[in-house]
């Protein structure tokens, strides 16, 4: 099979992980495993079942590196991938959405989603030029509903969707977070004067 054109593979480096394009050869059993966790797995509206490599790698093939994204987060200790995250772009709209997994249970809470968060706001903002970061997010989570209500993301849409195990019917919250809202957060290159990671410094080619 002849892939379509693709965009550059990206890295970004935090204090803790690194987060860079996923390609064929990053297939692994622990990431085919995260999605057998029930917890895991409902957050996403999956069935939980582990994937197998051929799924994995027809996952890696669904991005294009240039309006869609596939980033394995890597603890920089060992190297061990401990989660994925993904990022649609909306050229028109210039508007992006980002998704998060961290499978590695140990981890949670150390960082992982925070620290790779900060680097590909700030890339998809500042590098990339788009105004508006966009997340749906089920509305039974209420924990994290909260949590992106406290950091300034606005509801602007709710869809109602078939859950994946028993086709039951779901409510997703649409959220977005403008620009200038993230350009307040201490933690944007806005506020810290560090300039934002290109990706492209340390690509894996």
């Amino acid at each position: 099979m002849t892939l379509a054109p693709r965009g550059p593979t990206l890295r970004f480096d935090t204090p803790d992980y690194i987060l860079r394009s996923l390609v064929h050869g990053d297939e692994n059993e622990a990431w085919g495993n995260w999605l057998a966790d029930p917890r895991l797995a409902a957050n996403l509206n999956a069935v939980p079942r582990a994937r197998t490599m051929a799924e994995l790698t027809m996952y890696i093939d669904k991005f294009d590196r240039i309006t869609g994204h596939l980033f394995g987060i890597f603890d920089r200790s060992d190297n061990t991938m401990v989660g994925i995250r993904t990022i649609e772009i909306d050229t028109a709209r210039r508007a992006f959405n980002v998704h998060v997994l961290v499978g590695e249970r140990e981890i949670w809470g150390q960082g992982a989603k925070e620290q790779t968060s900060v680097a590909l706001i700030n890339w998809a903002f500042e590098i990339c030029d788009l105004i508006w970061c966009e997340a749906t997010v089920l509305a039974s989570n209420r924990k994290m509903l909260r949590h992106l209500d406290e950091t300034g993301w606005v509801i602007w849409g709710k869809a109602i969707k078939p859950a994946a195990v028993d086709g039951r019917a779901i409510e997703l919250i649409k959220l977005r977070r403008h620009r200038d809202v993230w350009r307040k957060d201490p933690r944007s290159s806005f506020v810290t004067g560090v300039p934002p990671q290109t990706g492209l410094e340390h690509s894996a080619g």
